[in-house]
């Protein structure tokens, strides 16, 4: 007997991965990156984003999620990270 998985077998992270590998995008940190950081850094909001959280800007700036399918995914990832 086979068993099949369907995305919503997968983890937020495994989707995240899955999304931006079949639509072939990578996160290449870029100078307006560093510049957010920095305004970030300067207004007491000091945020790291990681490897998944930084391929869900690439896919948001791709426009392959829409804002509202972007926010849930990340809100989903970041509950099931800090679980």
């Amino acid at each position: 007997m086979t068993t099949v998985r369907t995305v919503a077998d997968l983890t937020a992270q495994q989707q995240i991965e899955l999304l931006a590998q079949e639509h072939h995008l990578i996160h290449n940190h870029s100078q307006l990156d560093e510049i957010g950081a920095t305004f970030a850094r300067l207004s007491d909001n000091d945020v790291e984003l990681d490897r998944t959280q930084w391929l869900l800007v690439e896919l948001n700036r791709a426009g392959i999620l829409t804002g509202k399918d972007n926010t849930l995914l990340h809100a989903r990832y970041l509950q099931e990270r800090d679980a």
